[in-house]
């Protein structure tokens, strides 16, 4: 299957037949795709001919999955090239550019069925994919792949979105003196968030928990010396009395551990496994709880 974009109004058009490519109606959404391999790919804005596209077909915002047909530029094109297409009607409704055979010349960005990402180790699955441009991109984890009956390879994605997870901050409901910090450790995670390595993404939500706990402990008349207290200390006030806040203490003490075994001796010392982006998740759903308990977050 062929996939080609019309170099001046955008258009889509699509086929099997590549001197013949029909107008997909309606205008489908195209996306820039691109495989994030390591953590530097995230800042490597997409130059010259665009490689990869997805074309769209759906999107569930409540599973936030996205599903849609990859594509790959061939290389025996230049870019943009000219191909043979059927008038767009949203372009010549009433057929006035039709040539010989009803078809007409365009100067398309063209594209054939993706490849390239069934060679990958298990067909692409769990790799990251980066979706946009340079000026906001989106990341997304390939959770299936499968060749349909034209030949179309549909792939599967899953959102990689801290918004999916961790709620939005009430500020308001934060002690005004600390908005500022509270505010900066909220934003740290957000920024980190699938975008850097297991550890530090951890690392970001211990530092939230601390903030975020001391800060609450704070309003509740405890002493300002708690601001200076790392999250163990922090978690033992919260689960005592008069609070008594055991959830909220829980899910700190396992951030904490977690943190403790990012650092390489204590993972051979102790025998441990090394953390992954999985463990990584569980810390952002952890911080979503704690700002659920203390009423920070909104709705």
């Amino acid at each position: 299957m062929y996939l080609g974009i019309e170099q001046q109004t955008g258009l889509v058009y699509v086929g099997s037949n590549i001197g013949l490519l029909m107008p997909a109606v309606p205008i489908p959404i195209v996306t820039r795709a691109r495989l994030i391999r390591n953590l530097e790919d995230w800042n490597k804005a997409p130059t010259g001919p665009v490689h990869w596209v997805l074309r769209e077909d759906t999107f569930d915002p409540v599973t936030r999955t996205r599903r849609g047909r990859l594509y790959e530029t061939d290389p025996q094109f230049t870019q943009p090239t000219n191909h043979y297409v059927v008038p767009h009607p949203y372009e010549d409704p009433f057929g006035r550019q039709e040539g010989p055979g009803g078809r007409t010349s365009k100067s398309l960005f063209f594209y054939k069925t993706c490849r390239s990402l069934l060679v990958e180790e298990r067909e692409g699955l769990g790799l990251i994919m980066a979706l946009g441009n340079a000026t906001t991109v989106s990341g997304w984890r390939i959770i299936q792949a499968e060749i349909d009956a034209t030949g179309c390879l549909i792939v599967t994605l899953k959102a990689l979105s801290a918004f999916g997870i961790l709620p939005n901050l009430d500020t308001a409901k934060v002690p005004s003196d600390l908005q500022k910090v509270v505010r900066q450790a909220y934003e740290r995670v957000l920024n980190s968030a699938f975008r850097e390595s297991p550890i530090s993404v951890i690392d970001h939500c211990r530092n939230a928990m601390t903030v975020f706990l001391s800060a609450w402990l704070v309003s509740q008349s405890h002493d300002r010396s708690i601001l200076a207290c790392d999250l163990s200390k922090v978690a033992k006030e919260v689960e005592g009395a008069p609070h008594h806040k055991a959830a909220l203490s829980w899910s700190a003490k396992i951030v904490a551990r977690f943190h403790s075994r990012g650092k390489d001796n204590e993972m051979m010392s102790k025998g441990l496994r090394a953390l992954v982006d999985e463990d990584a998740a569980f810390a952002l759903e952890a911080l979503g709880l704690v700002m659920r308990e203390l009423g920070w977050a909104e709705g």
